[in-house]
């Protein structure tokens, strides 16, 4: 299993970014378990492809990401509003079109803007390692009321999901409740998009929610069940993310699936054993799972090179220890925002090389991420004379 040693290098490497994937996780299985009941699963993905053409819109027209992400998503949470029970369009055919069109508008945006391929990846993809000081306030200050929202609003939400003619019976503003739903979802949406990107808003929004429906038919043990799935899922990922050098966006992407697999397989052996065989049998599967992460290493960790450069200005050649090597225990009073980060080191080679080197070799020695990484080294290089 996974050793307590990585369990404290994980925290010290996400930093903020660990709580924050779970308050994401928890949000978005919340409001996930609306989203498959109210069979409207494909608005998922849908609001978070348009969140990340908002995102490359507002980084070409240099305003916020939030910004962008947020006025791309509400319009479309507009147009998703109007009534379309009362006419003979569906409402996925919209969101079809929408998604298509958001999809390629998303990819002509970044083509002619000239940004590189890892903000290309990033904006598509996101990555929790970069997420910033920023991204914390933002996704804090809009899902934190969205949870609020659903708590207090909870019973009218849930009859305007499950029972439309119900709830009008009763006197329920139905329209009222599904904006308001649909406007928090795509606020949350648009505030996680620049560090989950697509596929894992997509991924908590329904894996999760499905995995617990497929478990419980009650809707507060449901609720809990997504919660938990969502939470296990963003743990086992990070874990597997640090230890085997693998993205973790895509890893808990493809270990709730898993789970998900693993519950439709429960589902199926419950039909033709006892309950008790049942859940012994999903257990084991479970357990054969996270043995199976925790097993998984770096390909090639022994073959790491280590490269030599000379500080020009202190005389000295100087070893750059590799990341894999100085994550679990190298420290850096530096804040956990690299691109505030890199703008403090390169003004600091500006003014004082030395200090600066200093500076981006002890931001390098934290472990940032790879697309950060890069342009550390690319100081260091620029700056080093060669032995």
């Amino acid at each position: 299993m996974f050793a307590i040693e990585n369990m404290k290098a994980v925290i010290d490497v996400y930093g903020g970014a660990l709580p924050i994937a779970f308050l994401m996780a928890i949000t978005f299985a919340i409001f996930g378990i609306f989203v498959v009941l109210k069979r409207m699963v494909f608005i998922g993905v849908t609001l978070s492809e348009v969140a990340a053409c908002g995102v490359a819109f507002a980084l070409i027209y240099e305003f916020p990401p939030f910004l962008g992400a947020a006025m791309f998503c509400l319009v479309v949470v507009a147009i998703l509003a109007y009534p379309y029970e009362l006419s003979k369009l569906p409402r996925d055919t919209v969101l079809g079109t929408i998604f298509i069109f958001a999809s390629g508008m998303g990819i002509l945006l970044v083509a002619g803007s000239g940004f590189g391929l890892e903000k290309v990846k990033g904006i598509l993809y996101g990555n929790l390692l970069f997420a910033s000081t920023n991204d914390v306030l933002t996704i804090c200050a809009v899902m934190i009321p969205a949870l609020l929202m659903l708590l207090i609003f909870f019973r009218p939400v849930l009859y305007s999901f499950l029972d439309r003619e119900s709830a009008l019976t009763l006197g329920i503003n139905v329209w009222r409740y599904e904006l308001l739903f649909f406007v928090f979802l795509g606020l949350t949406v648009a505030a996680a998009s620049r560090i989950a990107g697509v596929m894992l808003v997509f991924c908590y929004l329904v894996v999760p929610a499905a995995t617990a429906l497929l478990l419980s038919r009650n809707m507060v043990p449901g609720i809990l069940l997504a919660c938990f799935f969502a939470v296990l899922t963003t743990v086992l990922g990070v874990m597997t993310s640090y230890q085997a050098d693998l993205p973790p966006n895509q890893l808990i992407a493809v270990i709730s699936c898993c789970f998900f697999v693993i519950a439709m397989a429960h589902n199926h052996m419950k039909n033709r054993w006892s309950p008790a065989r049942a859940s012994m049998a999903s257990l084991a599967l479970s357990l054969i799972l996270v043995w199976g992460l925790s097993t998984l290493t770096v390909a090639g960790e022994p073959a790491v090179s280590v490269p030599v450069v000379a500080d020009a200005h202190a005389g000295q050649a100087v070893v750059m220890q590799p990341l894999s090597q100085t994550a679990a225990t190298a420290s850096c009073d530096l804040p956990h925002d690299w691109s505030l980060i890199i703008a403090e080191v390169e003004n600091a080679v500006a003014s004082n090389p030395t200090e600066g080197l200093r500076k981006a070799r002890e931001a390098l020695n934290s472990s940032p991420p790879p697309f950060f990484a890069e342009q550390l080294k690319e100081i260091i290089e620029q700056n080093s004379s060669q032995p």
